[in-house]
């Protein structure tokens, strides 16, 4: 089974490098703003004038950041998003605020909106298991190194370090 999986993640990152890749603006019922769904970057989130939370100041610890510095670079990352959601609207300016204090090459990214069910455009959110939101994947390769999922007890730039030491 988990050969299956590492297979059709392997076809499905090969078709995502020959695909353009978009996404799509809903609306969200109960929450009256967009809703963004498919692969996104952190430029489609900032650009959207209804995501103000991703503003948020955040400071990252410099000690880890400069640890993260040294690690992230050999990692990719899937993110997986829901612009509805409080801990996204919560985690994801932390998150991205670390990455770049990190210098992380956001083109070792992917980042996918998903709806109130969980599910992107294409077959991503069921490749990847995704329950809740946001989830957010360390990959060293194919191999999944671990996952934030939902929250963390401490800091995000801790989370970070601690999945990345203990791999």
């Amino acid at each position: 089974m988990r050969a299956i999986a590492i297979i059709l993640i392997t076809i499905f990152s090969i078709s995502m490098g020959t695909q353009a890749q978009s996404f799509v603006r809903e609306f969200d019922t109960r929450t009256e703003k967009p809703l963004l769904r498919g692969q996104i970057t952190f430029n489609d989130i900032t650009n959207e004038s209804a995501y103000s939370w991703m503003q948020e100041a955040y400071e990252s610890n410099p000690r880890i950041v400069a640890e993260l510095k040294k690690l992230l670079p050999k990692y990719r990352m899937v993110v997986f998003i829901g612009t509805w959601c409080e801990d996204t609207q919560y985690l994801l300016p932390q998150f991205y605020q670390t990455l770049k204090d990190a210098s992380f090459d956001f083109n070792g990214l992917e980042m996918y909106g998903v709806n109130r069910v969980k599910e992107g455009l294409n077959s991503e959110h069921q490749i990847y298991n995704i329950q809740k939101v946001p989830t957010i994947i360390i990959m060293d390769r194919f191999k999944e190194v671990g996952r934030i999922v939902e929250s963390t007890e401490t800091s995000i730039e801790q989370a970070l370090l601690d999945l990345l030491e203990n791999y």
